[in-house]
């Protein structure tokens, strides 16, 4: 019997959108959906409270692991995020189980912080958090083809600015005799490591002109989507890519053994990441896995601030910029799509909105990569947000803060490197010293 116990609802309207067809806005009035699950049926197979801790503390940490696909920090939570999803149709890299990376404690002492902690989503398998999505985005994509046959879905696509093409051109590769990738790009807006990763995987790559950078690309594959329904569209309008981002949460807590941190701090360029920790972390408060819901710290670069001039006008004024240049190229929107879950969502928390000016995100990179951890610009405004919010005491010293970092630094080399060669010893810059061929010239260079 081909039935799942979870489908689609529009946020605005409240129509039930079935899953024997994929839309990504609602049919009846063109607002943006979200998965809702059979709360019920999670009751029956997961439990809550004790009971359903214990159910995925087994999944994780015996035997059950070991099998296809519960090995995945994403498809671990398949009962609790897409009950009744299909097992074998599930496209998993062994995504997810990323780490906590504490900063030492010598930074610890220089920043005020005795419990900073960094999620490393840039050890997924395209080397950002977009993975988590994305498995599920393609997965239910399968699932669609398999049972649906008469919905001819043939094609998934993107725009992007660098993270969701690369993640979107691995799963599809995966699955290659399936599905075939596209990826809309801004022209010259991407890193060139970026770029590598969508053609290397196989997606077609198209590079767009657009004044408006990402912004403008959204729209038109938006446009290019609907005269198509047979192409699947993987951006986080795509409710399945937010329910599979909502494992970030999850495993975050899990970390932790069930102990909600007191922060969560999360850099917001489309929204899609912002919105899924969202729902994940009230979904968990009521099905009693955590007792308490964190503060959030929400963090955009001024360039690209979109947000943050929403929440200083008191939730009243959402007006997007036109594009502007930042090294945090990944995140550089003005109009992100999610903002309408966002805004019904965010009255649930204590959330705090920061800015990073251009000057101090490449710094704050270079500071915390000197302590061992690979970081990306995006992650970079994540981290400099928490440091102004110590600096105006809503952060205390031994509060737990947890950082979601998004992507591997090694993406964003370039820019790193032009930081380490051009900036300053106060900006953390550490260029290489050219040296002669001999003993003398390093002994004295290094004043031994």
């Amino acid at each position: 019997m081909k039935k799942v116990y979870y489908w689609q609802k529009c946020i605005a309207c409240d129509a039930k959108i079935s899953p024997e067809k994929f839309y990504y806005t609602c049919p009846k009035c063109g607002n943006l959906l979200l998965v809702e699950r059979d709360e019920a049926w999670i009751d029956k197979t997961v439990g809550r409270g004790k009971i359903a801790r214990q159910f995925f503390d087994n999944l994780r940490f015996s035997k059950k692991g070991d099998e296809y696909p519960y090995g995945s920090g994403v498809f671990m939570w398949l009962p609790h995020i897409l009950p009744g999803f299909p097992k074998e149709m599930a496209v998993s890299l062994h995504e997810g189980f990323t780490d906590l990376f504490e900063i030492p404690d010598w930074l610890k002492k220089q920043i005020g912080l005795k419990n900073l902690l960094i999620k490393m989503e840039g050890q997924l398998p395209s080397e950002s958090f977009k993975d988590r999505g994305m498995s599920v985005a393609i997965s239910e994509a399968i699932r669609l083809q398999a049972w649906y046959p008469n919905l001819n879905i043939r094609y998934v696509a993107c725009a992007s600015t660098g993270d969701t093409s690369a993640s979107a051109a691995v799963y599809s590769g995966y699955v290659r005799d399936k599905l075939t990738c596209l990826v809309f790009l801004p022209h010259e807006k991407v890193s060139p490591e970026q770029l590598f990763q969508a053609m290397a995987h196989g997606a077609k790559v198209l590079s767009i002109k657009h004044p408006q950078g990402f912004d403008g690309c959204m729209k038109l594959i938006q446009e290019f989507c609907d005269a198509h329904p047979e192409i699947v569209l993987l951006n986080s309008k795509n409710a399945f890519r937010v329910a599979g981002q909502e494992t970030i949460a999850l495993e975050i807590c899990h970390d932790l053994r069930w102990k909600t941190p007191d922060w969560i701090a999360v850099p917001a360029g489309n929204g899609g990441n912002l919105t899924a920790l969202l729902i994940s972390l009230l979904r968990m408060k009521e099905r009693g896995l955590i007792d308490r819901l964190p503060a959030v710290l929400v963090a955009q670069t001024k360039g690209a601030n979109t947000l943050v001039r929403w929440a200083k006008s008191s939730h009243q004024k959402y007006e997007p910029h036109t594009f502007t240049d930042t090294v945090a190229s990944a995140m550089n929107i003005q109009d992100p799509v999610s903002f309408p879950r966002i805004k019904k969502l965010y009255g649930n928390f204590k959330i705090k909105f920061y800015d990073v000016p251009e000057e101090s995100i490449q710094r704050t990179r270079a500071r915390f990569m000197m302590a061992g951890a690979n970081i990306c610009p995006q992650t970079a405004v994540a981290l400099d947000g928490v440091l102004q919010a110590r600096g105006d005491r809503f952060i205390k010293e031994d509060e737990v803060v947890v950082t979601i970092g998004t992507a591997s630094g090694i993406k964003f080399a370039a820019s790193g490197i032009t930081h380490h060669l051009k900036g300053s010893p106060k900006d953390f810059a550490n260029p290489p010293q050219v040296l002669p061929g001999n003993i003398a010239a390093i002994e004295k260079a290094l004043s031994l």
